[in-house]
């Protein structure tokens, strides 16, 4: 039986993988590099959503739903969902993904793609084999959350005050931590600024900027990463990114044992 904190494998056994990189963790690095896929595959075609989806995280079922409009995509569009789900195979395994149902009506195979908001639950290789307790999972947290500012909705336009987020939309992949937020139980959450290089269907390259919640959430002794991405880079998208966070954790649960 998997200890609380320890791999199997041999290079995790006897502790649990809690790694920073100095700036933005290495595990939101692996989260955001799919993010990038959200807005450039956003092509589809219409969906209606199950009521609940089953995932296994190791051999845990967890039931994944996503607060309204969001319909999950991944049956309506397989090839995307393929795409991103290999861009993540090295380092994790894409659960489910969602965007809103007006954009599958919006984004029709052969028009012009729209960027939209989008959810995704994924979880990390490293991770997936180990069981945390409440004690391991604090470790995480604050080796992820570092010094970053605690923050919550309210303190969104002051986010945006302080910070000097233009250099964003000048070069691409650059990436800003606006704050770490407490948005629902046995979570956490970090709020960042990403700059992405965008392309269109005229060759064009505009940098289009983001903002991105990243929540490690705890669940069965198991940890999902939850992303919530908004297609601007303004205040009022961090508030209602951080809102649908707080909402879509309420919705998470695994399955009562019978």
């Amino acid at each position: 039986m998997k200890s609380h904190g320890t791999s199997n494998s041999p290079e995790g056994r006897g502790r649990a993988p809690c790694m920073m990189t100095g700036r933005i963790p290495r595990h939101a690095h692996y989260t955001l590099f799919i993010i990038h896929f959200t807005f450039a595959l956003a092509l589809c075609a219409r969906a209606q959503t199950p009521p609940q989806l089953v995932v296994f995280v190791d051999s845990v079922p967890v039931i994944i739903a996503a607060p309204a409009p969001f319909v999950e995509v991944s049956r309506n569009l397989p090839e995307a969902f393929a795409q991103r789900s290999r861009a993540v195979s090295a380092s994790g395994r894409l659960l489910a993904w969602f965007i809103p149902a007006l954009s599958l009506q919006e984004n029709q195979p052969g028009g012009k793609p729209t960027r939209c908001r989008a959810l995704q639950v994924q979880v990390l290789r490293e991770m997936e084999p180990v069981r945390y307790d409440a004690q391991t999972f604090k470790a995480l947290r604050d080796e992820t959350l570092g010094r970053a500012p605690r923050i919550t909705e309210d303190d969104a336009a002051t986010v945006f005050g302080i910070l000097d987020l233009k250099p964003l939309g000048q070069k691409p992949g650059g990436q800003k931590i606006l704050g770490g937020a407490e948005l629902g139980r046995d979570s956490f959450t970090l709020c960042i600024a990403v700059g992405t290089e965008g392309g269109d269907q005229l060759g064009g390259r505009k940098i289009e900027t983001s903002v991105t919640c990243v929540t490690y959430m705890l669940i069965q002794e198991k940890i999902l990463l939850l992303t919530v991405t908004g297609p601007d880079l303004s205040a009022d998208e961090l508030r209602n990114a951080m809102r649908l966070t707080r909402e879509w954790l309420a919705l998470l649960r695994w399955p009562a044992k019978t």
